[in-house]
Parts: C-alpha cells; sequence; structure tokens
C-alpha cells in the first residue's frame, strides 16, 4: 500500500529528536510553543500531524538548542540520510491518559518498526497553582515600564532567567501572563504579530 505520509527524513528525524529531548530534561511540548511564542498546541500539532507543512521554520532551528539545553547536533543530527521518510498505518492515539501519534516505517529489507509518540494527558481539573512571586515580578516590570514595548515570551524567559532567583516552569511565565492579560481589568494584552505573540500593557 501507499505511504500516509511522505516527508523530508531530516524534519521527521528533528521532530523525534525534539520529542527525545523535552523528555529528557522534563520540558512540555506547549512549554516549548510558548518560547517560540506560538499557541500551546503548536509544537504538539507537528506531532499529532507531521507532514511537510508542520515543520520547524529556519528561524524556530536556529533556537532549539537553547531552549532544549543541548548541541546543535543533538536536533540536526549529522548522519541523517537525504531524502524523504514514507510513514505507514499512521493514526492518532487517544487512550487512558495518553494522547499521540502511532506509525510504521519500513527498513529498506522491509521490516517494519512502529514507533510511538505520546504525551500524558492533564489530569482532570489539574489548575496548577499561580506562582505568585513570578506574578508580582511580572507586575512590577509592568510599572517600571518593561511592557510599554511588545516583548515576547522568549525575551521574558531570558530575562527572568538572568535576573531573577525566583524557581519557575515556563508553564508558571504563560499561566501569569494569562492572567495579566485576562482580568476584567487586564494590565496586559496579547497579539501576535509576523506570526509570533507578543505581550504589552494594555490600553485600557
Amino acid at each position: 500500500g501507499n505511504p500516509d505520509v511522505i516527508m523530508s527524513r531530516m524534519d521527521y528525524v528533528i521532530i523525534c529528536q525534539v520529542i527525545e529531548r523535552l523528555n529528557e530534561i522534563d520540558m512540555r511540548d506547549d512549554e516549548l510553543s510558548f518560547l517560540l511564542g506560538k499557541p500551546n498546541n503548536y509544537v504538539f500539532s507537528f506531532i499529532i500531524k507531521p507532514s511537510d507543512k508542520n515543520r520547524f521554520n529556519e528561524d524556530q532551528l536556529d533556537l532549539l538548542p537553547f531552549f532544549l539545553q543541548c548541541p546543535f547536533s543533538k536536533i540536526i543530527v549529522n548522519a541523517t540520510k537525504p531524502g524523504n521518510v514514507q510513514l505507514y498505518h499512521t493514526k492518532a492515539i487517544d487512550e487512558d491518559g495518553y494522547k499521540g501519534f502511532s506509525h510504521i516505517i519500513y527498513s529498506e529489507k522491509g521490516e517494519g518498526t512502529r514507533i510511538i509518540w505520546k504525551k500524558k494527558n492533564a489530569p482532570k481539573g489539574s489548575t496548577r497553582k499561580t506562582n505568585k512571586s513570578l506574578l508580582e515580578l511580572l507586575k512590577f516590570w509592568i510599572e517600571q515600564g518593561y511592557f510599554d514595548q511588545q516583548v515576547t515570551g522568549l525575551e521574558i524567559f531570558k530575562r527572568l532567567k538572568s535576573e531573577s532567583a525566583i524557581g519557575f516552569r515556563v508553564s508558571d511565565i504563560e499561566k501569569c501572563l494569562k492572567i495579566l492579560c485576562g482580568s476584567r481589568q487586564p494590565l496586559l494584552q496579547k497579539n501576535s504579530i509576523d506570526g509570533v505573540l507578543r505581550y504589552c500593557k494594555s490600553e485600557s
């Protein structure tokens, strides 16, 4: 039969490497999406539906080693053969507590290997506690004028890393920004500019 998906082998390998590295450093795909300035399900959409359209672009590839705390060679594997890879028997997985994507790849000898990419669903009703000290710091930055211009999630992440001793996960930043953008009198607003989400002081 014909393959369900034909895509560049390099793009495919990059997705495999990113998934592996996310697991190694305990980062979630939605956290990587946030750092790339994209909606939560952005990276996961590559995983659940890999194709020639769903791929990291050059600018994003340049950032991945920084986000994933690894050398470039860990993501773009030099020994990757050129050409395409064919995925057979692809299907979305949605089972006890997991979502993901399963497919089969055949070797030149015709041996099939089933590959399963999956991630745990967040437990129902599990809203993570708000990181209060982070929220207060962001409010302070608003008062100081840091958000008078458009700022990306990445810029906020870098500034926190370099200036603050607060412990946080990437998802904590996103949650705090959601609160600051979402209240009845929002302090911040979120805009997509050139395909990247940016945050600035609310004009209300």
